[in-house]
């Protein structure tokens, strides 16, 4: 039987020796590099936000995680989301459900303090998905010519950002702005953006108006791989616009870089973002059948779930799922948190969602907590679940109802990484 608990600061070593040997492609030459990352560590062990847990088998270090307090932009309100990172196990101590006993404390702390939303980045999209964690948006890679992004001949309030005491919290702020008017996105820590100003290697620029920041890019250069020590790709790291002049001022920004550099390398959710570009090719010549150009590479990587579906329902009780006026039973296999599965009724009036348990439904919807997550963020309709086999109705006639429900108007984004 595995013990989780919160993990004390001096045992932050154990941690980190364990964590670099969980994930090799990270890990330090030298036993006495990691008390650099140690100190990292120690940095954020006690900010409220970031909780440090590990495994223990008696008193052995078996398996170690991070949580993340987390509020995501859901609808336009913002929800409490419980994000998860570094699930890492001991070498010795593997397939011996370690893991699971991780996800297990995971969902049910976070699901005693009132959180119905979960999210990680997966290392195995496969095993989070039998967990019960549904895809989120897919996550494009475009690798484009600089005078791919459009010259709109103008950028005169750009500058550089450097002054992490001044330049930082106005850079929040512009990013807190967009937060606010997106769905997926996740409110940010002042330590998730520190790395940009304390390393030399990223560069800021941003569009200042009226000593407001409007949008801003953060990149870095990369040398190519071929024998010319002159030639160099940028790599967009954020890139954040809240109106369309400081969209424009950026693209103006990196048009001008073509001089000197090779591509420009950008990942974005937008799925829209290719019709930006006046070239979205990324240089491969490669042609997917018939003559479709290779444009980017595309990738699942942010996963959701739903801990608490009762408690989902009350937290977007005044979201409007575009006024459809029907009493739906959704029953919702959980296997992995069992708490989690049976039936809820919910009756939508107007589009608002209110919990009515044992009222007569017009229609049972049945489906795993992982699909139903994707769902229900809108990042899959339930049409296409349903023709996929990954969604029953006992009324066929209301598939259409319950994908009205669900439609979105606005893709699920997010910019946090953890």
């Amino acid at each position: 039987m595995h013990n989780v608990r919160e993990l004390k600061e001096d045992e932050l070593k154990q941690m980190v020796v364990l964590e670099q040997q969980a994930y090799t492609a990270y890990a330090r030459e030298k036993e006495e590099d990691l008390d650099e990352v140690v100190e990292n560590h120690k940095k954020k062990f006690h900010k409220d936000d970031i909780h440090f847990y590990g495994v223990f088998d008696q008193e052995e270090l078996v398996g170690s995680m991070k949580f993340y307090d987390f509020e995501s932009n859901i609808f336009g309100k913002y929800m409490p989301t419980a994000g998860v990172s570094s699930i890492a196990v001991d070498l010795l101590h593997k397939k011996e459900r370690v893991a699971k006993s991780m996800i297990d404390h995971y969902l049910a702390d976070y699901d005693e303090r009132g959180y119905a939303l979960a999210a990680l980045y997966a290392f195995r999209p496969d095993f989070y998905y039998q967990m019960g964690f549904g895809y989120g948006s897919k996550m494009d890679r475009y690798k484009v010519e600089p005078a791919s992004f459009p010259n709109f001949k103008h950028k005169p309030d750009l500058t550089y950002l450097k002054s992490k005491e001044k330049d930082l919290p106005r850079m929040m702020e512009c990013y807190h702005e967009y937060a606010g008017n997106q769905h997926g996105a996740m409110k940010k820590f002042e330590w998730q953006y520190e790395m940009f100003f304390d390393k030399f290697m990223f560069k800021k620029v941003a569009v200042e108006r009226d000593n407001k920041i409007t949008g801003y890019a953060i990149f870095s250069f990369k040398k190519r791989e071929i024998n010319n020590f002159l030639s160099n790709d940028i790599l967009i790291h954020e890139f954040v616009y809240n109106d369309r002049d400081a969209l424009q001022q950026l693209s103006t920004f990196f048009h001008s870089q073509k001089d000197q550099v090779n591509r420009i390398q950008m990942n974005t959710q937008d799925p829209m973002f290719h019709h930006f570009f006046t070239d979205a090719r990324d240089g491969s010549d490669e042609l997917i059948t018939f003559v479709s150009h290779q444009t980017n590479q595309s990738g699942v990587g942010l996963m959701y779930r739903i801990i608490n579906v009762k408690e989902f329902f009350n937290q977007v009780s005044k979201h409007n799922f575009n006024g459809v006026n029907k009493t739906i039973s959704f029953e919702i296999k959980d296997s992995l948190y069992e708490k989690n599965s049976g039936t809820t009724t919910v009756k939508f009036s107007k589009g608002k969602p209110t919990v009515v348990q044992g009222a007569k439904a017009d229609a049972t919807v049945s489906m795993d907590v992982s699909n139903f997550t994707s769902l229900v963020l809108g990042v899959a309709t339930f049409a296409k679940l349903h023709q996929y086999g990954k969604a029953e109705i006992s009324d066929e006639t209301f598939v259409d109802t319950v994908d009205e429900l669900f439609r979105t108007k606005e893709d699920l984004i997010c910019l946090t990484n953890f």
